[in-house]
């Protein structure tokens, strides 16, 4: 097979055409009136022959009556537009309102209901809604929607009713505990708690009717009656407690005491009236400090009006007045204390008395610390005051150190100095009368020295030490009698004196501290006053000492100085 394929391949094929007229067709026909007539006609019939065989087989399947209920609906739908709608919204009605109704018997299924009346009237809804479904079922639309319609109003009206059950249960107890509440009320507002006590019982009767909406409707009415009730109690209670504070800001202690007790009776336990009636028991003496205090204010007595106002809040701690009047008078005290330490301060800085001044100011600040105005005066204050007790200072130290008064001078330079560490004369100053006080030591050292060398006939030394206060000694200083009977002395004791020295030229004489041992047999010196002491010595003899007392003005005695006792081997 596969080689009569391969052989065949090359072969040429002939294609033959299995319509023997091929080639041979005329031209189509044209489209002309009658045949354009023709075709209309015919698709006419057509059309009206498929529409009976299709109404038979509906009838065949739904029924012969399918289409009788509507004959007359379909011969006017036939004729106008305005029927077809009409029918189709009678449908759409009937359907919806089915809708509706199916729903709302379903919710209301489920709620239990335990009236008698409810469940007779559940059970016609019931009926009502089977019926409705019948006809809805039957295509009667315009009879199912009037019978669904009143059904939905039926079931809207049951469905308030349902709810208003336990509204009607809670106002039935509100309305019993409002009149039992409200009892105290019943002298106030006469009628009003009977009426509400009959709406209570003829509501009761409806609600045992199943009339629950009506029910509710009675106990709001007689809510309504409490309700004046309980404003007229209202009333009373608020216009008694006005009384009542009426009276306590009078200091009526008896009118108040009663006006709190007649809001307590008609409302037992108000806040109001009890703190009122507590109030009550001290408002005659709460009044009478309050007045007191009054008048100590109008005579500019603001502490002691302060005062009376305090002891009254201690009294009465809700007493506005008092707690108002204590805030008042305190700050009227503290503006009169400012107002009259600025005054004397600014008296005080007219006259240049800087420590009142700042005294004063100080005070000010005390009571409002901060015045910006009081605290510049202060600064000004203190600030002249310190230039002019530099000046006080530095012109007493001037006034001390013309009378030579060095210690009080150096002394109040230094206050300068404390006030003003800057201030050029005071350092001067300072040192100058350092330097003076210094010297003045100096001085009384050097003439105390010179008196007790003096004392001990040590003329030169203490002429030495007068002469050494003389250089210290300040120019002003005049000598005293002492300093002066002590120069007299010293000068009188200042000029050599002949002594006469005899001896045996065999003895070493020496006067210590003046004159080298040497051998005389008699010789005259010149001595200065003073005491000196005299030895004599010799080999083998014992030393000869003695106090020889030069003095001037005064005849020198003559000195035998020998060696006469031998030494002990």
């Amino acid at each position: 097979m596969a080689e009569e394929n391969e052989v065949n391949a090359g072969r040429k094929r002939r294609v033959i055409h299995w319509n023997p007229d091929a080639g041979k067709q005329v031209e189509l026909q044209r489209w002309t009136w009658p045949r354009i007539a023709a075709w209309t006609a015919g698709g006419a019939f057509g059309l009206l022959l498929a529409a009976g065989l299709v109404i038979r087989g509906i009838k065949l399947v739904w029924g012969a009556e399918v289409f009788s209920p509507r004959a007359a609906e379909a011969a006017s739908a036939a004729t106008t537009v305005e029927g077809a709608s009409s029918a189709f919204i009678s449908r759409a009605k009937a359907e919806q309102s089915f809708e509706l109704a199916s729903k709302a018997l379903k919710e209301l299924r489920r709620v239990p209901t335990d009236h008698p009346s409810q469940l007779e009237q559940l059970i016609v809804m019931e009926k009502a809604f089977s019926q409705g479904e019948a006809l809805v079922k039957a295509h009667e639309f315009a009879r199912a929607f009037a019978i669904l319609e009143s059904l939905n109003q039926d079931l809207d009206a049951f469905s308030r009713n349902v709810k208003a059950k336990g509204e009607a249960r809670q106002g039935y107890d509100a309305i019993l505990l409002r009149i039992k509440d409200l009892e105290v009320a019943r002298t106030l507002a006469p009628g009003r708690l009977e009426a509400a006590f009959e709406a209570a019982g003829a509501g009761r009767q409806l609600m045992a009717d199943g009339n629950f909406t009506g029910a509710k409707q009675v106990f709001d009415r007689g809510l309504a009656e409490l309700k004046q009730a309980e404003q007229v109690l209202q009333a009373f209670v608020r216009d008694t407690l006005l009384a009542g504070q009426k009276a306590l800001a009078s200091g009526e202690k008896e009118a108040a005491r009663k006006a709190f007790q007649q809001a307590l009776e008609k409302a037992p336990g108000n806040e109001v009236a009890t703190l009122g009636l507590k109030r009550a028991e001290n408002i005659d003496r709460v009044h009478a400090l309050l007045q007191q205090g009054a008048q100590l204010e109008k005579e500019r007595r603001f502490a002691d009006a302060a005062e009376s106002y305090k002891k009254a809040f201690a009294l009465d701690g809700f007493s506005a007045a008092a707690q108002e009047g204590q805030s008042r008078a305190a700050r009227l005290e503290k503006e009169t204390r400012f107002a009259d330490s600025k005054a004397a301060a600014e008296e005080a800085l007219k006259a240049r008395d800087w420590n009142k001044a700042i005294a004063e100011l100080e005070n000010a600040l005390k009571v409002y610390p901060q015045k910006t105005e009081v605290q510049s005066q202060l600064k000004s204050a203190r600030a002249s005051a310190h230039r002019d007790a530099v000046q006080k200072a530095l012109a007493r130290a001037f006034e001390h150190e013309k009378t030579f008064q060095w210690n009080e001078a150096r002394a109040a330079f230094n206050e300068t100095l404390q006030l003003d560490p800057d201030q050029a004369e005071a350092k001067e100053g300072y040192k100058r009368a350092g330097t003076v006080i210094r010297a003045l030591l100096q001085y009384e050292r050097y003439i105390e020295a010179a008196d007790q060398l003096a004392n001990k006939a040590d003329f030169q030394g203490a002429i030495r030490r007068f002469n050494e206060a003389m250089a210290v000694k300040p120019s002003y200083l005049q000598a005293s009698d002492r300093v002066q009977q002590l120069q007299a002395l010293l000068m009188a004791q200042n000029t050599p004196v002949d002594v006469t020295f005899k001896s045996d030229d065999e003895t070493w004489v020496q006067i210590t501290n003046f004159r080298a041992p040497k051998k005389l047999q008699a010789e005259t010196m010149k001595i200065l006053p003073g005491n000196y002491e005299v030895v004599g010595r010799r080999r083998g003899y014992r030393d000869v000492v003695m106090l020889l007392q030069v003095r001037g003005g005064v005849p020198a005695p003559e000195v035998t100085v020998i060696c006469t006792v031998k030494a002990d081997k």
